[in-house]
């Protein structure tokens, strides 16, 4: 977490920043001087009110620069592991495109697709044994919540679970079956595991 992901060249925008804030301090000294004037009655007021909406403007132009230069450097947002570079080296990015993929992989879920006849008994906090058909082994885990909506033409629902013991050797995108305790016939017939997200 902080640690900086993608950085951006930002020299242009920097000096275009320092332009503007060395702008910013030529009208704070008009603005001062105008003042000055103003009290011996020298200068219209007019010009006064000019002189002080240019300095305002000048403070907004360097403000808004600034505000540029905090998107200059992407930090990671959680302690994870980066899958995959998306942006290359020299590359222009385009606004709001994805240039990194990072994995929280601190908390795994299981997202399983069960019977929506289940939910007669299913809730939050259920628990389940998960096998992981890569490696063979099973998993205790208990249903964290579940789906908003009812699939009408499949009749199943989404069913979000954490691992609830050990998770050693589960790696993300595996996938499995889910059995729980209270319908011990019944299987999960879709299931993977999945960052938090």
């Amino acid at each position: 977490k902080g640690a900086v992901l993608v950085a951006f060249d930002c020299s242009r925008v920097r000096a275009e920043a320092n332009a503007a804030w060395a702008a910013n301090r030529a009208s704070k000294q008009v603005l001062a001087q105008s003042l000055e004037l103003d009290k011996f009655e020298a200068i219209g007021k007019g010009e006064v009110q000019i002189a002080r909406a240019k300095s305002e403007q000048s403070a907004a132009e360097a403000t808004a620069l600034e505000a540029q230069m905090s998107d200059c450097t992407i930090v990671a947002p959680f302690s994870g592991i980066v899958v995959e570079n998306i942006a290359r080296p020299h590359e222009n990015a385009a606004a709001g495109k994805e240039l990194t993929r990072v994995l929280n992989d601190g908390e795994l879920e299981m997202h399983l697709v069960a019977p929506s006849a289940w939910l007669s008994w299913l809730q939050p906090g259920s628990s389940f044994s998960f096998r992981i058909d890569e490696t063979g082994r099973t998993h205790a885990g208990k249903v964290v919540r579940l789906g908003a909506a009812v699939d009408p033409v499949s009749q199943t629902v989404r069913v979000v679970g954490l691992f609830t013991g050990g998770r050693e050797s589960v790696l993300p995108g595996m996938s499995g079956s889910a059995e729980f305790a209270q319908n011990p016939m019944a299987r999960a017939p879709a299931a993977r595991a999945g960052d938090k997200s």
